[in-house]
């Protein structure tokens, strides 16, 4: 009896996991087709930024930070995965330090503005000790360590930033395998949980028009983790090819929300709207439907 009882709530269930496997396959087919097997790939070919000190109060930081910033308020806890890879990586990516000299970086965020300004150093250890974060910011700067070692790795991160209201993830190359540059899908869902956004990084690449990367992106996370509920703010920044120079190259910057409320959206339309007003800025907020 118990067992006539059980065999159709397992065939459905069965049924639910191969339609979710079917569906995953379909998705991954589509991603190959358009060269984004990886969502990472393409940025890690490219040499995109690295959350490593080299990299401290880049033109980067300026927008992410501002944008966190902005999220928190005053009533939310902020939480930072820095993901963090202490060695130099031998490029020469970092250098954008223009923001120091323009008017409307400053007006974007004064106090932002001073404490960057005035790092010490160029070091995340710096940036943690700087004046720019909400009161109660929580950090783990624990380096990515090797494969075997990163579930209890992670699992010490959920710990770490357990009482964060908004976590932001900010591995070098977004979301992808379990490397020392990215962020893992499973590493997501560990750190998801009621009442509680999270944001990362994702540098779009060029295989596909921006519009169709992102709504790989935002079909991804849907189906890996069980949410519709994503936002994500896509910015474009000019900045010089080199120093003193009047050309100028494009730096794409997508930040995606997870799970955000009301309240977190309306935020984030209003800092899109203020980003925009900076000059050769371009800032959007596009939501998953």
């Amino acid at each position: 009896m118990a067992g006539g009882a059980e065999a159709p709530h397992i065939a459905a269930a069965t049924a639910i996991a191969r339609q979710r496997r079917a569906k995953q396959l379909r998705f991954k087919r589509l991603c190959c087709r358009g060269g984004l097997c990886d969502l990472a790939d393409i940025a890690r070919r490219k040499g995109e930024y690295c959350m490593r000190d080299q990299y401290a109060g880049d033109v980067s930081d300026v927008i992410k930070f501002a944008f966190l910033r902005a999220l928190a308020g005053q009533d939310k806890t902020l939480g930072i995965a820095w993901y963090y890879a202490p060695s130099h990586d031998g490029r020469l990516d970092g250098r954008h330090l223009e923001w120091r000299d323009e008017k409307a970086w400053r007006a974007l965020d004064e106090e932002l503005h001073a404490g960057l300004a005035n790092l010490p150093e160029r070091s995340v250890a710096a940036l943690e000790q700087a004046m720019i974060w909400p009161e109660g910011t929580l950090f783990h700067r624990e380096p990515v360590p090797p494969r075997l070692e990163r579930h209890v790795w992670g699992m010490r991160k959920r710990h770490a930033l357990d009482a964060a209201d908004i976590l932001f993830l900010d591995p070098d190359n977004g979301i992808g395998g379990e490397t020392e540059k990215h962020a893992t899908l499973s590493e997501v869902r560990l750190l998801r949980k009621p009442g509680r956004a999270i944001v990362f990084i994702t540098f779009p690449g060029r295989n596909l028009t921006h519009d169709a990367l992102l709504q790989q992106l935002h079909e991804r996370l849907s189906i890996e983790t069980g949410t519709d509920n994503i936002a994500t703010l896509r910015t474009n920044v000019s900045v010089p090819r080199a120093p003193d120079s009047s050309s100028y190259v494009q730096r794409q910057r997508w930040f995606t929300i997870m799970d955000p409320d009301a309240d977190l959206i309306a935020r984030a339309h209003a800092f899109a709207t203020a980003l925009a007003n900076v000059p050769r800025v371009r800032a959007k907020l596009e939501r998953w439907t």
